[in-house]
């Protein structure tokens, strides 16, 4: 009986939002929906690349603003920098799309996810965490993580019969981003590159599958069916040891600050298989030094947000360094030109430690992570949500729509970037270049008030690896680099069958 109540409610929420799609293709072109299934029927059946294809001839079809009725939420994406600066720039549009409340088990209402009162105090908060003095300590870290990474990818050099296999670089660069996003967040090692089957290590790639599945299969969506899948339990027995780690993390450090600071003496050096503490101030060192209205922030605050940081940067850093290494590896004079300015800048010695102030000096390296970031977005959509009715640049979004927003797209566009297809580090160049960049079709940190408070922790921490990797490494790639990727764009970035590379020893 309750369920067929379920499902005659869930019938009428279909059909008076679907009322309200028809309704707004008079100023938001759309294909049209069938009765219930709305456009989802558009998506069956298609891999996760081919959807990714299939918005772009949607794009090409009905031009840089469209509707899709996907379930029970209407959504409107915005390909056009005019309307992504209406709705990006202004206060007006903070809250996220419906498809974060997906990440609300792991992340709870952390920055990510939280809106109103709640996101303007902790972004107050988390914002002095990345003041350039604590992001000269995080780059220790970044280069200790980094040749950890060296010497890692070494031994898979000279691993087996083959002299040098072929190595599935991503893969390596996601195990070193997971090592030095928990050390600058918790202040702790989990050792990642050393023991990539932890059991840390593999809830974190148990949620990220999950938390894919659950945006991108339309079977996964609603919370009725869900909890009834095996993919719910595998989440559920995930967050456990996630939110654990986490909390026992916190519970120690406040009783080491209650007992009188960091000292040596009070550190306590972990005999579990995952933890191993360090002596560094972390994120969650500032966290717990913080307050609102006077009070500090409750474990579960904490928590919060160093579950946002740990999720917000590891897989998105290890996906720009993998397209970076893509880039540079089918452009070998793109390569050469970061290794020679990786050597003047750093020196001949490999062993030299990269620093804030040399990293900052890597100025054709930057220009490369810039394209990088503008091909190969590390998020390939933002979402927003409209509370009200409202109206940008002349369309009408009813309240519920939720609004996407393609950075991929957008730095895809022939009417925004000259050869929009090809790696020309050079359209960044403010000094030399005669392209003039619109700052809202560019956009891989997203931008406005809400823009990525983490992105010169991100661009410090790929340009650590990038320097140490050349010092050691030419990198060249397995396959045919006339062939582009297949792309697959899900919550990130990545592609439809690993990259593959080569490493030839530098000699010099």
């Amino acid at each position: 009986m309750w369920l067929l109540l379920a499902l005659v409610l869930l019938l009428v929420v279909l059909g008076h939002e679907m009322r309200r799609f028809v309704r707004n293709m008079r100023t938001v072109p759309a294909p049209l929906p069938l009765p219930l299934l709305g456009n989802a029927h558009l998506f069956f059946g298609l891999s996760p690349a081919e959807a990714c294809l299939r918005i772009g001839e949607l794009a090409e079809k009905y031009g840089d603003t469209f509707g899709l009725f996907l379930g029970p939420s209407y959504s409107v994406m915005l390909f056009n920098p005019r309307d992504v600066e209406r709705v990006l720039s202004t206060s007006q549009w903070l809250t996220k799309s419906q498809e974060y409340s997906f990440l609300g088990r792991w992340l709870n209402e952390g920055l990510l996810v939280s809106s109103g009162r709640k996101w303007h105090r902790r972004r107050k908060i988390i914002t002095p965490a990345f003041h350039f003095k604590i992001l000269e300590a995080y780059v220790e870290v970044f280069d200790r993580q980094s040749l950890r990474l060296v010497e890692e990818l070494g031994s898979r050099r000279s691993g087996g019969q083959d002299t040098n296999p072929p190595i599935n670089l991503g893969e390596a660069i996601h195990l070193c981003t997971l090592d030095a996003i928990c050390e600058t967040a918790m202040g702790v090692s989990i050792n990642a590159q050393s023991n990539a089957d932890s059991e840390y290590v593999q809830a974190v790639k148990t949620i990220s599958m999950v938390l894919h599945k659950r945006m991108f299969n339309i079977l996964y969506r609603f919370d009725l069916t869900y909890m009834l899948t095996p993919l719910a339990r595998a989440e559920k027995k995930a967050l456990n040891v996630l939110h654990q780690f986490t909390e026992k993390i916190i519970v120690q450090r406040r009783e080491e600050i209650i007992r009188g600071g960091s000292s040596q003496e009070n550190r306590t050096e972990h005999a579990d298989a995952d933890v191993g503490a360090k002596r560094k101030m972390a994120f969650l060192d500032i966290l717990l030094q913080s307050t609102v209205d006077e009070r500090p922030l409750s474990n579960l605050d904490i928590r919060e947000e160093v579950d946002t940081f740990m999720f917000e940067g590891h897989d998105t850093t290890s996906s720009a360094l993998m397209f970076f290494f893509y880039n540079i590896a089918t452009h070998p004079e793109a390569q050469s030109k970061c290794f020679e300015e990786v050597r003047s800048v750093v020196g001949q010695d490999k062993s030299t430690p990269v620093t804030y102030d040399l990293l900052n000096q890597l100025h054709y390296v930057d220009l490369c992570v810039k394209e990088t970031l503008r091909m190969y977005p590390s998020v390939p959509l933002l979402g927003r949500k409209v509370l009200e009715d409202c109206e940008i640049n002349g369309k009408l979004i009813p309240a519920g729509t939720n609004i996407g927003i393609s950075p991929l797209y957008l730095g895809r566009q022939e009417e925004l970037f000259s050869e929009p297809n090809s790696f020309k580090p050079e359209r960044f160049d403010v000094v030399t270049s005669a392209e003039k960049l619109n700052p809202y079709a560019y956009i891989p940190f997203s931008a406005g008030p809400r823009n990525c408070i983490g992105q010169k922790f991100a661009m410090l921490e790929i340009k650590a690896i990038v320097a140490n990797v050349l010092r050691h490494y030419q990198v060249d790639f397995v396959g045919d680099s006339s062939e582009p990727p297949v792309l697959i764009a899900e919550l990130i970035l990545r592609t439809k069958d690993p990259l593959m590379f080569k490493l030839r020893e530098r000699v010099y």
